[in-house]
C-alpha cells in the first residue's frame, strides 16, 4: 500500500531544472513507501477530530527538509511558503512551526530508529549497497548548557558523610549495623526514633548564638544538617547515574567532557557540556547512530553493535574501529558474536613506534 503520493494538484511551469528535481522528489517518495514507514505513522494516527494536514507528506516534507537544507523548524515552515521542491510534497499546504514540531514529537522522535532504519534498508536494497563491513567511530558535540554550571558526583563526600552519621548514630546510642552507606530514609526514620525516646520538642529549640541547648538537642541539630546534605548527595548521585561523574544545571544529561578543540582557550583542557555521538558507517551511508553520556569511548562499541542487532536482525560481518575501542571486554564480544575486526588497542601507538612498548 502507497502512504505516501503527490496528487501533482498544483500547476508549476516547468523548466528542465525543475523536471529534475521532480523525478528526484519522486524517487525520494517511493524510497519512503519502500520503506514501510507509513504503518508506523498509520499506526499512531487518530480517527477523531478535525482534518489536519496530511501527515505522511508533512512527515516527507520534514524528512526532505533535514537532509537537503539542514533547517530548522521555522525555517520549514518558511519552505513550505516560498520554496516549489517543498511546495510539490506538501501540495501547497502550508503548516506552522507549532504543527511541524507536534508532528517531530508525536511520530519521528518515539519512532526515530524504526523510522531511520527502515528507510536505510530500503536505500541499501533499492542501489544494492554491500554493507557486510561496518565502520565505528564518535565524536563529542557539545551541549546547549551553561559552561561553569556542571556538578560533580559527590562520592567521596558521602562517604566521609557516611562516616560521620555512623559516628552520631553512637553517640545517640542508635544500632546501624547494615555495613553499606546508610540511606536518608533509614536515617530519618532514626531521627524520629531518637526524638521520641528523649522526648525532644523540635519547635522549641532555640536558635542563634548565646543559646543554650541541652545535648540531645544538639544531636537532634547536627542530625538534620547531615541529613540534609545526605539528601543533597542522593540526589546528585542518582541524577549522575552509574555511568558518569558530572551532569549540569541546566541540561542534566548532558555531561563535562573535553571537545576536540576549545574555542575559549584554543586548548583542550576545559570542560564542557556535551554528548558523545556514536555513528556506524558501511558504503558511505550511515546505518545506526546512538548518542551517549560515555566521556569515553570504550563503553559505547557493545551498545553500539546491539542496536544494529537489533533493527538489522544481525551482526556485522567485518568491523573496524580506531584504538579508542580497544579493551578485553570488546574483544571478546566480537569473538563471541563472530565479528570479524581490525579494532587496534589502546596501546597501538606506542608499540608499534616503539616509544612505549
Amino acid at each position: 500500500m502507497n502512504y505516501f503520493s503527490i496528487k501533482r494538484t498544483i500547476f508549476i511551469v516547468p523548466s528542465n531544472k525543475c523536471c529534475e528535481e521532480y523525478e528526484k522528489i519522486d524517487k525520494f517518495i517511493a524510497i519512503l513507501n519502500k520503506s514501510q514507514i507509513g504503518k508506523i505513522i498509520k499506526k499512531e494516527q487518530k480517527r477523531n477530530g478535525r482534518n489536519g494536514y496530511n501527515t505522511f507528506n508533512l512527515i516527507a516534507t520534514i524528512i526532505y527538509c533535514f537532509s537537503k537544507f539542514r533547517s530548522s523548524i521555522r525555517e520549514i515552515e518558511k519552505l513550505c511558503i516560498y520554496d516549489l521542491r517543498v511546495m510539490y510534497i506538501m501540495e501547497q499546504e502550508q503548516p506552522s512551526d507549532t504543527s511541524i514540531k507536534d508532528c517531530i514529537n508525536k511520530f519521528i522522535v518515539p519512532y526515530q530508529y524504526e523510522i531511520f532504519t527502515s528507510i536505510t534498508r530500503a536505500i541499501i536494497e533499492e542501489l544494492n549497497i554491500d554493507i557486510t563491513t561496518q565502520y565505528n567511530d564518535g565524536t563529542k558535540i557539545e551541549a546547549n548548557a551553561n559552561k561553569y554550571k556542571f556538578v560533580w558526583k559527590s562520592t567521596t563526600y558521602h562517604k566521609k558523610l557516611d562516616i560521620k552519621i555512623k559516628e552520631l548514630l553512637l553517640k545517640m546510642n542508635i544500632e546501624f549495623i547494615d555495613k553499606n552507606l546508610i540511606k536518608s530514609y533509614q536515617f530519618n526514620e532514626s531521627i524520629k526514633l531518637y526524638v521520641q525516646r528523649e522526648n525532644i520538642d523540635i519547635n522549641s529549640i532555640p536558635n542563634g548564638k548565646g543559646k543554650r541547648l541541652t545535648k540531645e538537642q544538639k544531636n537532634y541539630k547536627l542530625a538534620y544538617q547531615y541529613l540534609v546534605k545526605l539528601v543533597e548527595y542522593e540526589e546528585k548521585e542518582e541524577i549522575c547515574g552509574k555511568n558518569r561523574n558530572s551532569y549540569y544545571k541546566t541540561d542534566k544529561d548532558a555531561t563535562a567532557m573535553v571537545l576536540k578543540e576549545d574555542y575559549y582557550s584554543k586548548l583542550s583542557h576545559d570542560f564542557h557540556a556535551g554528548y558523545n555521538i556514536q555513528v556506524m558507517v558501511s558504503s558511505g551511508l550511515i546505518t545506526i547512530y546512538g548518542v551517549f553520556q560515555n566521556r569515553d569511548d570504550f563503553y559505547t562499541f557493545i551498545p553500539m553493535n546491539n542496536l544494529y542487532h537489533k533493527y538489522y536482525n544481525k551482526y556485522p560481518t567485518n568491523e573496524c574501529a580506531d584504538s579508542g575501542y580497544g579493551m578485553y571486554e570488546n574483544y571478546k564480544y566480537m569473538k563471541e558474536h563472530n565479528i570479524k575486526n581490525y579494532v587496534k588497542h589502546s596501546t597501538w601507538s606506542g608499540e608499534s613506534d616503539g616509544k612505549r612498548p
